[in-house]
């Protein structure tokens, strides 16, 4: 960039002391005068600093210019705080100078935010706001209501304080209100001593912990947590038989043949604390007590139990326990929260960070985590070993009859992993103690046995006393294992005639044993001096014995590909047979593909090739967790998708800040090695062969390719990264990796060149290693995540290569808030980050044609929209009902939106020209015979393209002028999906025995998700036959459900306030009742935004005392004069008169009903059918009850004086909330239809229908049943079905009885940058004496506005008398059901309803109404506490329906007045008879909700203890929290935890019959009610 004047200007700085008002207002960050700097022009970027300090320099952006106020010459006016941040004094001289953006553009910028809810869409829409933006340390930003705080910046491996976020720039969001699930691995090294001396949970709780909650509180974080101990107890049994039945329901066997228990101890659950102490309290009280428990849980006294112990760390359930916490985050947008964002498992291992696992479940828990993109954090108390760390070492069933040498390891790289160090452990090492890294095995402190008698062994004669090893030499046994072997160079032999020995005789001597396992000296050209022996010498073609495995032809031996393909070190190509285990595209990375498992019985080492051909399973190359640097594996999207979240160091790598090597020349090359004559002239030959063979391929691709339009992508590209040369420390090359495009396969795989390629392959592509999530960062023996606690010295200073590697502490370690710097990564699980929007792998363009399934469709929105298009709507309410279509531009954003919401992210890559093409009719397959006919006018069309993955599904979104191409790539070979049944104990909070659940952990086919019918939602807005609530079953949308509950219970206030029992709940009273309901007819006038001019509603009855919100003067209470005169023509009238008088009297302003005044979308003269329901009462002298009230208006509505809003004269009257308006004059004809019906009225407005309140004591009807007794709580879905009096179709499924739907203005302020639509669910029916749902449910939507619209809801809640609280959409969900949380359960309270009757009678007599009497008992208990239905029951028996008179899934359920606690009466008189015994839980979804809750109320009931069980005592309670209150949502009105605690508490008291508290009830209820 040019510019016309001095570079530099030196003014005088002036603090901005304003802060904004009627005279001064906020100009952005800085004010220049124009006249100043004439070519300044706006979004500029201007550096600022003092002459004298050059080190401290701001970077300000230019976003508006001050008015002629600030007209003072060379002054520049900047916001305080910044200033003062930078320390910039004022009134002295600074230089101002312009600057090129790209100079000071960013290359990962944090984004912290708080209390905030942010979907990944949300995270798009905010980076494109601030792209080319300039930010510093701090700056607040805000665009659509989301909030958030620049906290760290990174530039060419510098943490900077300023810069400019550029579209290269990647952004990492943080949030300081997380989801956190902490996981505590209580195993055997739990209680053994570390080398300082400190046990291990000591270290877990009252170190690492400690240091964990202290610095949340430092950062000011309020989490969501879950602290859970989880461990697995062995037992010593032969058979299952050997265990008690009591036991056999959980009890599994592992590979070896060994049984065992899995147990998890829920500590703490979705509690969010400033102060941990008392939890830390907690820990240490369960950690003390822990072992003595498990293992004594089974204990009964005369029963034989086997012998238990608990395991170590390694053998522990690990894999298990992160599939607990994926069941519960993937299902994410359900139960949503407004001001909770990202989610973190944390895993506390005493151990090193080995575990030994099964495969097929470390497939499913890499996918779910990979695919979910949760973060997984290890913490190891252990010492860091001296390998690669986390290791799983996989176990088979086979392993004892297997040939194969070593185990089989994987280094999972989708798990961040750090090594605490304790406060005891830096003291040590500041006074120079040596702390072992290594822990010796227990069998060496176990003091042998002298044998009684040593038997002799005949062995040859040896020069050596160490010659009578049998048939084994290790070094040699190390060296197979690790070696990477050539297909070409015998290792024991040099002769030809080492190709065609057909087998290989096994040694029968000691002689034979040493001679074939003879030591060898190793060299460094080991692994390329084949080449140098095979160019002599010509081979014939040998078949591949595996598809991993390359055996060069004649042809192609001398040849510089056999050199490439033939190296140890590089990749060998081969042609593998599609199949559906082995494919082109498959995604096991950690699989490596160029060899068999060195010195298996299938290696090549030491065997023929004939031998080759022999046919054996596919076997994996051993991983060397000492040296992983050295392994290959391929590049594929998974290892990337993590990477942009991590900054970089200067050399472009990214890396994690808390792993670095200890010793800055670790990874150079000693000085006294030198790369041998023959290293350097094979790799010299490689390279130039590699280089000759892509020339060649560019030149066949171009000439292929000439006439394609489509961009050329880079093979199995990373295109985002750099090509990193090889930097050289004291004259060495250092070793790194690099990316090989030469192969011809699907996908590129990332190797070791080593040594040998540090100077040839300086371009070969992105250095990228098998260890770490990041896969930039090599692993050695000096990588440490526990040393940066010591100050570097001042030499090592000078070595540092990076600023990563800084001595940030000097903090005393004695001190209270001392931490072990980064030794572990505390930004990971202090402000935890969310998967980034962003990747950089994209497989190259062949691959995609070839080894995927491609299905291509277009999008029109234009012509989806037509019928708006073509017809705009031209009144006022015709455009309240018909919005408008989004634009290609809009849909095509939003198409990529919802990908991002479901997990996919933004391919990077390097923006190419789009080539100017012409207009040309023989471009279509249609015009191929015809020549170049070009276009009279072409038309300038918008191009934009974008690529998205997840896993191994990539998407391509292309917007065309007026359509959109989307092409979706899918594996043609699909994994099958991966089950894995695990059986478990778990023990709540507030439980008292550990329960036996089950869970189901499986991969999600992401393959299968119906992209078509999203992207056709999205381009008709929701509309049409693509509503959300016709593709419940195939969208994946977000939902929170509400409660609306009645507040100021004056029972909740004595209970907070000391009283010593719970049940002092009464019921209301009618006068009561009714302000309830004229509180909620404001409510729902609220929502439905409804304006009145007139007077405020009528009082509904004498005793109504609901205060008016009328500004009118006369609703004193006091009536004025002409309300005298008014009153008395009013009592004249009755329901006999004429009907019109009746109309005339309606419309009066006076006394008449209280019309809406006129407003989009409702007609003339429109009323709420709840206040003309009240007018009657009032105003018509024979008009005393609701019922004749309803009457009366149908009579209006059937002479079509009156009619429904919607137009629609076949809907009923119905009492409620429904709107109705006064037909005009001219429409009063029943001759004349109505001109137009609104179908999608009831889309727009909330309508409900109340059950009335009456206050006449005979017993009324309604809806002329005589015969049927009215209930508050219940309904008659044939007389009070809602559908059929409303004229709605029953085959219109957008609505059920229970509940209707209607869609929610988000953004109401216009405050996003895109249109929003949601949708609300909400009761069709209101009771006083229930709860009313409302549920939003939305997939364009930003969170941020959304919550803000539903925090107003509360608000106006509070003014009509009425709390509006988050609430589970399934409060009693079963661990053991699909997509439920494993680790939360409702918990059962026995009702001890035998001490109510004496032994061989019954509670009640009648065995016919015996269930439904027994409910009605236990519903008059809850009532006592508070407790009411969660909705009103839909029943043709009642409000509780005789046993298996109606589905058993309609079981009720309440909740109490405060919302803080669920309550559900589940009838267990008949128990399935699979509670007996679960044998596999393998019948996932074939059993009914309620199946499973007897299930699993008869697996607490047998593990409560020994006592025998019968029928009664079954009977009781489930009870269940309200996990989504927070403080947020809490008032004086719903209590806090103690009041929470304290009511279960007496409820179980009460339950149970401590001090005849039951007993006194049921007498009292016997006086009442009819036994």
């Amino acid at each position: 960039m040019k510019y016309s004047w001095s570079p530099t200007s030196v003014v005088v700085f002036r603090p901005d002391l304003s802060t904004g008002g009627a005279t001064t207002a906020k100009i952005g960050d800085v004010q220049i005068a124009v006249k100043n700097f004439p070519d300044l022009c706006l979004r500029d970027i201007v550096e600022i600093y003092h002459p004298e300090d050059e080190y401290s320099r701001l970077l300000l952006q230019i976003t508006s210019f001050p008015g002629e106020e600030f007209n003072q010459k060379d002054v520049i006016s900047i916001e305080q705080s910044i200033a003062s941040t930078f320390k910039l004094r004022p009134y002295k001289e600074v230089i101002v100078r312009k600057v090129d953006p790209k100079n000071v553009a960013l290359d990962l910028v944090e984004l912290l935010f708080k209390d905030q809810y942010f979907s990944r869409s949300d995270f798009w829409r905010l980076r494109i706001a601030v792209t080319n933006t300039g930010v510093y340390l701090h700056k607040k930003i805000e665009h659509a209501e989301m909030r958030a705080q620049v906290n760290e910046m990174w530039s060419r491996g510098e943490r900077v304080t300023c810069g400019v976020i550029t579209d290269d720039t990647r952004i990492v969001f943080r949030s300081s209100t997380s989801v956190v699930q902490i996981f505590i691995q209580m195993s055997a090294e739990m209680w053994d001593f570390d080398f300082i001396g400190d046990k291990y949970f000591e270290k877990a709780v009252n170190g690492f912990l400690t240091d964990l909650f202290a610095k949340w509180k430092e950062q000011n974080c309020l989490h969501d947590v879950t602290i859970v101990l989880f461990s697995r107890t062995f037992y010593k049994a032969q058979s299952l038989d050997d265990f008690p039945v009591y036991m056999r329901d959980c009890i599994e066997c592992d590979y070896k043949g060994r049984f065992y228990e899995d147990f998890y101890r829920i500590v703490i659950q979705n509690e969010r604390y400033d102060d941990w102490t008392s939890t830390i309290n907690t820990l240490r009280k369960l950690c003390d007590e822990y072992t003595e428990r498990i293992i004594n849980y089974h204990q009964r006294p005369g029963v034989k139990v086997p012998t238990a112990y608990n395991s170590t760390a390694a053998e522990g359930n690990f894999l298990e326990t992160l599939n607990m916490s994926l069941n519960l985050f993937e299902n994410y947008n359900q139960d949503r929260n407004f001001d909770r964002t990202a989610k973190v498992a944390v895993v506390i291992t005493p151990g090193q960070g080995v575990f030994e696992v099964d495969r097929e479940l470390t497939n499913i828990t890499k996918q779910r985590t990979i695919d979910c993109g949760i973060g997984s954090d290890l913490v190891c108390m252990g010492e860091q070993p001296l390998h690669a760390a986390p290791l799983f070492r996989f176990h088979s069933r086979d392993t004892w009859n297997s040939t194969e040498v070593g185990d089989d390891y994987n280094i999972p790289h989708w798990m961040n992993h750090s090594f605490y160090t304790s406060k005891n452990q830096l003291r040590a090492r500041l006074q120079g103690c040596f702390i072992p890294r290594i822990k010796p095995p227990p069998q060496m402190f176990v003091k042998k046995k002298k044998p009684k008698e040593k038997e002799f062994v005949p062995r040859p004669p040896s020069d050596s006393e160490d010659d009578n090893f049998p048939f084994t030499d290790y070094d040699e046994y190390d060296a197979q294992v690790w070696k990477l072997p050539m297909p070409n160079y015998p290792r024991f032999g040099k002769s030809d005639g080492f190709y065609h020995t057909s087998t290989r005789r096994q040694p029968r001597t000691f002689a034979e044993a040493k001679q074939l396992h003879r030591p060898r000296t190793r060299h460094t050209s080991d692994e390329v001096a084949a080449f140098t022996v095979e160019k002599k010498k010509e081979r014939k073609s040998v078949a591949i014995s595996s598809s991993a495995i390359t055996i060069p032809s004649v042809a192609k031996s001398m040849s510089g590909e056999d050199l490439v393909s033939s190296v140890g070190c590089f990749p060998l190509r081969a042609e593998q047979p599609k199949s559906k285990e082995s494919g082109d595209v498959s995604d096991n990375e950690d699989q490596m593909i160029f060899l068999r498992k060195a010195g298996s019985a299938g290696s090549p080492v030491g065997h023929s090739r004939k031998s080759l051909q022999h046919k054996k399973p596919k076997r994996r190359a051993l991983i060397n967790p000492f040296a992983p640097s050295r392994m290959k594996f391929k590049m594929t999207s998974n290892r990337r998708r993590w990477v942009h979240a991590f900054p970089t160091d200067p050399r472009g790598a990214a890396v994690q800040t808390h792993h670095f090597h200890t010793n800055s020349t670790s990874q150079d090359t000693p000085q006294g090695e030198q790369l041998s004559r023959e290293v350097i002239q094979v790799s010299n030959m490689a390279a130039e062969a590699r280089r000759q063979r892509t020339l060649q391929r560019q030149d066949s691709d171009d000439r292929s390719d000439e006439n394609n339009s489509d961009r050329q992508l880079p093979v199995g590209s990373v295109d985002s990264l750099r090509s990193i040369s090889p930097i050289h420390h004291h004259g060495n090359s250092e070793r790194h990796l690099q990316v090989s495009s030469a192969g011809s396969g699907s996908t590129a795989y990332l190797f070791d060149f080593g040594k040998i390629m540090s100077q040839q392959s300086r371009n070969d592509g992105s250095k990228s290693y098998l260890w770490g999530p990041t896969g930039e960062q090599e692993w050695s023996p000096d990588m440490t995540t526990g040393t940066d606690w010591r100050p570097l010295e001042s030499e090592e200073s000078l070595r540092a290569e990076s600023c990563l590697i800084k001595p940030i502490l000097h903090a005393d370690i004695h001190s209270q808030n001392f931490c072990a710097g980064i030794s572990v990564d505390w930004k990971s699980l202090t402000i935890p980050a969310s998967l980034p929007i962003t990747t950089d792998y994209l497989p190259e363009k062949k691959s995609l044609e070839k080894d995927y399934s491609v299905s291509l469709y277009t999008l029109i929105p234009d012509d989806v929209n037509s019928d708006y298009l073509c017809n705009p709507p031209s009144i006022e309410d015709e455009k309240f009902y018909k919005k408008v279509p989004l634009t290609v531009q809009q849909v095509f954003k939003e198409l990529i939106s919802q990908r991002l919401s479901q997990g996919f992210q933004i391919i990077t890559t390097k923006k190419a020209q789009t080539p100017t093409t012409d207009h040309t009719l023989s471009s279509s397959p249609q015009y191929q015979h015809t020549s170049k006919l070009k276009r009279a006018r072409p038309r300038s069309e918008q191009q934009e393209e974008c690529h998205l993955s997840i896993g191994r599904i990539f998407h391509k979104l292309a917007l065309c002028g007026p359509s959109i191409q989307v092409t979706i790539y899918k594996p043609r070979h699909e994994h099958r999906q991966m089950k894995f049944y695990y059986r478990y104990r778990f023990q709540n909070p507030d439980s008292f025995t550990y329960d036996v659940s089950a869970s189901e952990f499986k991969s999600v086919h992401l393959e299968h998700y119906n992209w078509n019918c999203s992207d056709q939602y999205i381009c008709t807005r929701g509309d049409g036959d693509y509503g959300l609530m016709e593709l419940l079953q195939s969208l994946k949308f977000w939902r929170s459900r509400f409660f609306l509950l009645p507040c100021n219970n004056p029972a909740t206030k004595k209970i907070i306030d000391g009283h010593d029992r719970c049940d002092i709940y009464e019921e209301k009273t009618s006068q009561e009742l009714q302000q309830l309901v004229s509180g909620f007819v404001k409510y729902l006038e609220l929502l439905n935004k409804i304006k009145r001019t007139g007077p405020s509603r009528r009082q509904k009855h004498s005793g109504d005392q609901v205060p008016s919100t009328s500004a009118d003067p006369t609703a004193t209470g006091k009536p004025s004069d002409s309300d005298k005169s008014s009153q008395k023509e009013v009592e004249s009238l009755n329901s006999g008169l004429p009907l019109q008088k009746l109309i005339e009297a309606m419309k009066d302003p006076q006394t008449g009903i209280p019309l809406l005044s006129k407003q989009p979308g409702l007609p003339e003269n429109c009323f709420v059918s709840a206040d003309a329901v009240d007018w009657c009462i009032k105003t018509l002298q024979d008009v005393k009850t609701i019922k004749q009230a309803v009457l009366v208006m149908q009579v209006f509505l059937d002479e079509s004086l009156i009619c429904h809003s919607s137009c629609n004269p076949a809907h009923k009257f119905i009492y409620g909330t429904y709107l109705y308006h006064i037909v005009p004059p001219k429409e009063k004809s029943k001759d004349i239809p109505p001109t137009y019906i609104n179908p999608v009225f009831q889309n727009e407005w909330c309508e409900v229908a109340i059950l009335p309140v009456e206050t006449q004591k005979e017993e009324v009807t309604f809806n002329l049943d005589p015969g049927r007794k009215m209930s508050l709580t219940s309904i008659d879905p044939d007389l009070d079905n809602w559908k059929e009096l409303a004229d709605i179709d029953e085959d219109d499924h957008s609505a059920t009885i229970q509940h209707k739907f209607v869609n929610i203005e988000v953004d109401v302020s216009n405050k996003s940058d895109r249109p929003e639509w949601a949708m609300a669910q909400y009761h069709a029916y209101y009771s006083p004496l229930c709860a009313m749902e409302l549920q939003a449910q939305w997939m364009v939507a930003t969170g941020c506005i959304l919550g803000d619209t539903i925090y107003t809801w509360a608000r106006k809640a509070t003014a009509c008398g009425f709390h509006l609280l988050p609430v589970p959409c399934d409060p009693f969900a079963l661990p053991s059901a699909p997509e439920s949380d494993p680790l939360r359960g409702p918990i059962f309270v026995p009702l001890e309803v035998g001490s109510l009757f004496d032994e061989g009678q019954y509670l009640f007599k009648e065995p016919e109404t015996r269930t439904q009497k027994m409910t009605l008992f236990q519903d008059s208990i809850l009532k006592r506490y508070g407790f009411m239905p969660t909705s009103v029951c839909v029943s043709r028996e009642g409000r509780f329906p005789v046993h298996g008179s109606s589905s058993p899934e309609d079981q009720q359920q309440y909740v109490h007045c405060t919302g803080g606690m669920f309550v559900l009466i589940e009838n267990t008189q008949i128990t399935s008879p699979t509670a007996k015994r679960m044998p596999h839980f393998n019948t996932f979804g074939k059993k009914s909700s309620s199946e499973m809750r007897k299930d699993y109320i008869a697996r607490q009931t047998s593990s409560s203890g020994h006592v025998p069980m019968h029928v009664d005592s079954k009977i009781g309670f489930l009870w269940s929290w309200n996990f989504m209150s927070s403080k947020r949502w809490r008032s004086q009105n719903t209590g806090d935890e103690h009041f929470q605690d304290k009511m279960l508490a007496d409820f179980r008291n009460f339950c149970s019959n401590q001090g005849g508290r039951l007993k006194d009830f049921w007498n009292d209820y016997k006086l009442e009610n009819i036994i």
